[in-house]
């Protein structure tokens, strides 16, 4: 059985295994209720999440190229900067973490020529998907790993990575400070962050099914695809620069917090999750133009909003939201 397929939009190896193709709208029973949690029963792991359909603005706005001088690109630039002082790209793999970190692994390829990127999985609890890795190894002896993913949230990807001493992971957006390269650790709102399976993959999320094998993953629809997102995207690489940002002084989280925080980690949340309430530390209209993409997600799925929430100061956080989980 192959280790490994090509994501058809990204041109960019898969390390895991296609099962039959389902439809996300139709065939709910494969994938998990949205209301079900991750507890630290690795069972969890075991059923994909389900998939949102997205509304008409979000196809609109996704299918348009950023500008240059887009935190984003800025943070991309940097990020490639810095990798480029410590790695040779002919020598150097990129392993994007399914699924946030194919879209920044395709543009580091593209910033670093010579470098290669391929994706797997990583789950808390379980860790990277070690078949998979082995393929990857036996695939490009030569070069040497960086994991990448599109942020951190609160360091689970990079935690894992430290515990299987597998790292260095490379990551846009950082706030806490748990990946060994990053572009900022400004919490800045990826465009990425709302690219589903059906419209940019063609797959579903992975799953475990079998410790002798690849994760597996289900096909979806090819008509599903919205090829302008990844056309957009790929249009929007910026230009490495030797120039680089200045990180923000050392911060750690004082406390524990069942919020999900920080802007990418929100966005996921509306869309694999069942958001309750979304928490933001600015005003209304502040908010209105700097998270467009997350306000569409959550008027959409009817989740309310709170703006000018203090207690968000404490987590170094500007975006949070509340979780309604059956366990």
């Amino acid at each position: 059985m192959a280790s490994w397929f090509e994501a058809p939009l990204w041109k960019m190896r898969i390390y895991a295994s296609l099962r039959e193709e389902v439809d996300p709208s139709t065939d709910r029973h494969y994938f998990r209720q949205r209301s079900v949690g991750y507890t630290g029963d690795l069972s969890f792991w075991k059923t994909p999440s389900p998939e949102p359909e997205l509304a008409p603005l979000l196809i609109e706005r996704l299918s348009m190229p950023l500008a240059p001088d887009d935190s984003i690109c800025l943070a991309a630039s940097t990020l490639a900067a810095r990798i480029k002082s410590y790695f040779d790209p002919q020598q150097t793999l990129f392993v994007a973490i399914l699924r946030a970190g194919v879209p920044l692994a395709a543009w580091l390829r593209k910033m670093l020529p010579g470098a290669e990127a391929v994706a797997t999985s990583l789950f808390v609890g379980l860790g990277i998907d070690q078949t998979a890795l082995a393929a990857i190894r036996a695939d490009y002896p030569d070069r040497k790993i960086v994991f990448v993913d599109g942020w951190t949230g609160k360091g689970g990807v990079a935690n894992e990575l430290r515990r299987l001493e597998a790292g260095p992971l490379a990551v846009l957006s950082d706030p806490w400070g748990q990946a060994e390269f990053r572009g900022t650790r400004d919490d800045i709102f990826s465009p990425s962050a709302c690219f589903t399976g059906p419209t940019t993959l063609g797959f579903s999320r992975t799953f475990h099914s079998d410790d002798n094998k690849p994760f597996a993953a289900y096909r979806f629809p090819d008509e599903l695809l919205q090829a302008s997102f990844v056309e957009s995207w790929l249009a929007s690489c910026p230009e490495t620069r030797e120039d680089t940002l200045q990180d923000k002084s050392e911060f750690r989280i004082k406390h524990e917090s069942p919020l999900r925080l920080h802007s990418n980690e929100v966005c996921r949340a509306l869309i694999n999750s069942n958001p309750e309430t979304l928490l933001f530390a600015e005003s209304d209209s502040i908010v209105r133009a700097k998270y467009e993409f997350l306000l569409a997600l959550a008027e959409a799925q009817k989740v309310p909003q709170r703006f000018n929430v203090s207690e968000l100061d404490e987590l170094n956080a500007q975006v949070a939201c509340t979780l309604r989980l059956s366990c």
